[in-house]
């Protein structure tokens, strides 16, 4: 009879328990499970923002979604609707992906108020535009940019997103040479940094090969070849 009380009353005390972010719960990213019920301490770009457990910080990116970078058009609305949308709010999440080039967990967030879909969200109202190519063209994702497109709403007031931003990376090759042996942080250097975190400087036989981005201030590792960041000045 003791014991049989005893298994009663744990039970009921594990309903009531408030459920919490553990290293367990992230063991079930293999799985693509759900996460659910955290909350958001710190926004660190739109889009980007830190996760506080119990005994660790995780930080994850939203999954399916890009933003304008700091100087871009829209940068200040698109970190202004992540913190609105994200502090002092309950939310759970899909693992996409464990960790991505940056070392950021990537996930479909979801606000619990409405289980909708953050990226989804930012996509229909224009604050960012859909990354086609991380989601292989998910339906949802796909139509809210149709919507945010013919309403002409935010990133899409002065044109495609999209093209802009290749315009304003894309350099002549020549001056692109010319700047190999200068200050590896020369504001005017473009890096290419591969989705596995290589380096490369603009003259090597990587650069602009195979999945990455353009950064004039590139995280990860040196290319062999060329010398990425560590390359000193002639």
């Amino acid at each position: 009879m003791i014991y049989r009380f005893a298994f009663i009353a744990c039970t009921l005390i594990s309903l009531f328990k408030e459920e919490v972010l553990s290293q367990e719960d992230f063991a079930k990213e293999e799985n693509n499970e759900t996460v659910r019920k955290f909350s958001v301490v710190r926004v660190i770009q739109p889009g980007v923002f830190d996760v506080q457990s119990e005994d660790f910080q995780v930080r994850m990116r939203a999954w399916g979604v890009r933003f304008p970078k700091q100087a871009e058009s829209g940068y200040e609305q698109a970190i202004t609707f992540t913190q609105s949308k994200l502090l002092n709010g309950s939310f759970h999440v899909n693992v996409k992906t464990p960790f991505d080039s940056q070392n950021l967990k990537v996930v479909d967030l979801f606000l619990d108020e409405r289980d909708e879909s953050f990226s989804q969200l930012a996509i229909e109202e224009g604050i960012g535009w859909h990354d086609e190519e991380e989601t292989g063209r998910f339906g949802p994702f796909v139509m809210a940019q149709i919507k945010s497109k013919r309403r002409n709403l935010g990133v899409w007031k002065d044109g495609n997103p999209i093209d802009l931003r290749t315009r304003n990376q894309q350099l002549p090759l020549p001056l692109l040479q010319s700047m190999i042996g200068r200050d590896p942080f020369s504001a005017s250097l473009n890096y290419w940094v591969t989705t596995f975190g290589k380096i490369h400087r603009p003259g090597c036989s990587f650069y602009e090969r195979g999945r990455g981005e353009h950064s004039r201030r590139p995280v990860g590792e040196d290319c062999r070849l060329c010398g990425g960041v560590a390359r000193k000045s002639n």
